[in-house]
């Protein structure tokens, strides 16, 4: 029987191998990401790639309104943005209301 090798674990080096992407704050975001970082106790740059992390299916929908919407097809940016915004309440009520959406 083969044994199988473990996958290496990634390391801060690794990290650094991704791709960088320069981004320029007004005062207000820097001044909101860095008290939030403060908050937690983590770098302001490693808050700003949670947060967006956190909203890539929220970019991903938008991508796809403005798609549609510059292909001239205002019927599908119509529905995805309705769909986005279901999604959205969706989870809105879930978090305020749990007991409704229990199982």
């Amino acid at each position: 029987m083969a044994t199988r090798k473990a996958t290496p674990k990634p390391t801060r080096q690794d990290d650094r191998k991704r791709d960088r992407l320069a981004l320029t704050p007004s005062p207000e975001l820097r001044a909101a990401l860095e008290e939030l970082a403060q908050a937690l106790g983590q770098p302001p740059a490693t808050i700003a790639v949670q947060l967006l992390i956190e909203v890539i299916p929220q970019m991903q929908g938008l991508a796809k309104i403005a798609r549609a919407a510059k292909a001239g097809n205002k019927a599908a940016a119509k529905r995805a943005l309705v769909h986005m915004i279901g999604d959205a309440m969706g989870e809105i009520m879930a978090k305020q209301q749990p007991e409704l959406f229990k199982k």
